[in-house]
């Protein structure tokens, strides 16, 4: 059945509050980024509820909706339906009053995560050209310009990144895109690269003075997110006090004429030199040879699905693409990250995890969703493993966390005497999961092939290691360790003619309430009946009837039939815990039903991340005034199927 994205994204800006309460959302892999004008406004549970949403996440000032690999889909529809998209800041300032931290992790994902699909295409680009150059040495060399023509393909990205990181800035900032592009563009125009010394710095005559500090901006970051948030504002100025007569062009002349120069005798310098700063930082970490790589292996590999959880990691990013920023000597010149090349060691981890939990669940239901997160996580997207298995059972997610660190450690401790001479491993910008492994394989680097060997081995210790351990310490509850047994169905004693007929009220398979993973029905405490495992999301009546009791946690209803027969449905185990939340009831008590009325809804989704069981029983309640009650099939059913027998 294809997924209804316009129904999640509706459910979701319906949920947070409308467009009305949106600032401005951007999207990264697997999340809607809303920054909302009051948080209060959002309903996380109706958030949580809606189909297709796996987690509500909010920090870093940002109100985080987890969706997974549909992400894009959402936003689409979510555009359609008018909501504020591309990340963009009110002018007034209105909304939730956030801190200067989070306002700047805001900024960060907000200017990142719409360029990261292009970025990490980039990556797999470079990855091929460097497998490429391993396979045919002097291709390079050769005159052969698909090297150049591929390289290029690789390289726009980075060298022209100012450029796009001033178009995203534009649309957070309420700037139009096309002044913050030529602001960018101006960064890397060639006769301005041009002046770019071979030293770290370069003097130059501007109005006669020698005022002129020139440095390498292409590959930069927070020059253009600086000087674009200056012109926005300057723009806006203009806009709301010149004539309207001529504000559409001496607005941007102003802005313009203003803010270049001011770039590069001011903002330039300085936020280049923040840059070369957070650079040479992580290089005098790196200089602490031997010792400094294993301490950002370390960190990295332990913490990285810890800042994930949080969206926290977006604080990272602009610190790994300062590093990647100018060619390292090290590297054999190549555009590189320290710390990127740890947390891809670190979120393998969290696929060893769900993989020997989904070994040890013996819940078909719940297994096949643990392996389908583990899919996933093998394509980098771990989100829906740490949601929706290891966090919420806590000691998975925190021995991965262990093993991530240790593991990040030792590809340090390899590096150091394998790769670097005492400076662990490094990689470009890749792809994520599988495809981040090619940026290990650095262009021009004589020791590329075993930089990416380390990775690789670290990564299968990462995982396997997670693997062990959790297979060895995790205890599936009682719902993830039963079994759907083959059960013979003998009805042969039944007078078929004169019992009572119930008929399945949901779609799924059907078993013995014998083989309830609830002890209480294993016993038949409540009444003899049969369960289910149940697919689809609603809940029908087994026969014609009235509703006697509607649980106020909207999980169970009890109805009556015309001749005496009560039975209880009930969705899931220990879900009463969740106090009503994902379920929905459509009948009040005293309400008459026919056989196949819809009943209540449930959202297995909400269901399965919370860690319950799905089972549905239908028991009988009042089963002592019968001689007997027959199970009356086995299986798979659909919804109005002959289930029971009462005599």
């Amino acid at each position: 059945m294809a997924k209804d994205f316009r129904k999640t994204a509706q459910g979701v800006l319906d949920s947070v509050g409308g467009k009305g309460n949106i600032r401005s959302l951007v999207h990264c892999a697997t999340r809607l980024r809303f920054m909302l004008f009051d948080n209060a406004k959002a309903n996380d549970d109706a958030v949580k509820g809606t189909s297709g949403v796996v987690a509500v996440v909010k920090a870093g000032g940002l109100y985080q909706v987890v969706i997974g690999n549909d992400v894009h889909e959402v936003y689409v529809e979510l555009e359609k339906l008018g909501a504020p998209t591309g990340g963009g800041v009110a002018d007034d300032g209105a909304g939730t009053k956030q801190s200067v931290g989070n306002m700047l992790i805001g900024t960060v994902a907000g200017v990142f995560t719409p360029i990261l699909p292009a970025m990490m295409g980039m990556g797999l680009i470079k990855g091929l050209i460097a497998i490429l150059q391993m396979v045919f040495p002097s291709w390079a060399s050769s005159g052969d310009k698909s090297y150049t023509v591929l390289y290029a393909a690789a390289d726009a990205l980075m060298y022209f990144l100012p450029i796009l990181i001033a178009y995203t800035s534009a649309q957070r900032f309420k700037l139009d895109p096309l002044i913050g592009m030529v602001i960018g563009g101006a960064l890397v125009y060639p006769d301005i690269a041009a002046l770019y010394p071979f030293g770290p710095w370069g003097i130059h005559t501007f109005l006669g003075m020698d005022i002129l500090v020139m440095m390498r901006y292409s590959g930069t970051v927070l020059p253009s997110i600086f000087a674009v948030y200056g012109a926005a504002k300057l723009y806006q100025h203009f806009r709301k006090t010149l004539p309207s007569a001529i504000k559409n062009f001496i607005a941007p002349f102003f802005t313009l004429i203003i803010t270049v120069p001011l770039t590069f005798l001011v903002i330039g310098p300085v936020f280049g030199m923040v840059g070369m700063g957070i650079q040479n930082a992580i290089g005098a970490i790196v200089e602490l040879r031997f010792i400094g790589p294993i301490l950002i292996g370390l960190i990295i590999g332990g913490f990285w699905q810890v800042l994930v959880v949080f969206g926290l990691h977006w604080a990272v990013v602009p610190i790994a693409m300062q590093e990647m920023s100018t060619p390292n000597p090290l590297w054999g010149n190549g555009n590189v990250s320290v710390i990127f090349s740890y947390s891809q060691i670190a979120v393998i981890a969290q696929l060893g995890a769900v993989l020997a939990m989904a070994v040890k669940i013996k819940n078909a239901e719940r297994k096949s969703a643990a392996l389908a997160a583990g899919i996933g996580g093998v394509f980098g997207i771990t989100e829906p493993i740490i949601y929706g298995f290891t966090l919420p059972k806590k000691k998975p997610f925190f021995i991965a966390c262990l093993c991530g660190a240790g593991s990040g450690a030792l590809a340090a401790l390899l590096g150091n005497f394998l790769v670097s001479d005492g400076r662990g491993i490094a990689s470009g910008q890749g792809g994520m999961g599988l495809f981040a492994y090619p940026a290990y394989l650095i262009p021009n680097f004589s020791n590329s092939a075993m930089n990416l060997i380390i990775a690789l081995i670290a990564s299968i210790i990462s995982a396997g290691l997670t693997f062990v351990i959790v297979y060895f310490t995790y205890k599936p509850d009682a719902a993830e360790l039963k079994t759907d047994q083959a059960v013979v169905i003998d009805t042969s004693k039944v007078n078929v003619a004169v019992a009572k007929k119930i008929y399945a009220p949901v779609k799924g398979r059907v078993m013995p309430i014998t083989q309830s993973a609830d002890p209480a029905h294993q016993e038949e405490a409540l009444g003899k009946g049969v369960c289910f495992m149940p697919l689809g999301g609603k809940i029908y009546a087994p026969f014609d009837g009235t509703i006697e009791m509607v649980f106020d946690t909207k999980h169970a209803i009890n109805v009556k039939s015309a001749d005496g027969v009560e039975a209880l449905i009930h969705c899931g185990i220990d879900t009463v815990k969740l106090g009503g939340k994902g379920f929905k009831t459509h009948v009040q008590e005293g309400a008459k039903v026919k056989a196949g009325d819809l009943l209540f809804e449930y959202n297995k989704d909400i269901i399965a991340r919370a860690g319950y069981n799905l089972e549905t029983q239908l028991v009988i309640t009042n089963t002592d005034e019968y001689k007997a009650i027959t199970q009356a099939k086995s299986g798979d059913c659909l919804v109005g199927d002959l289930v029971l027998y009462v005599e």
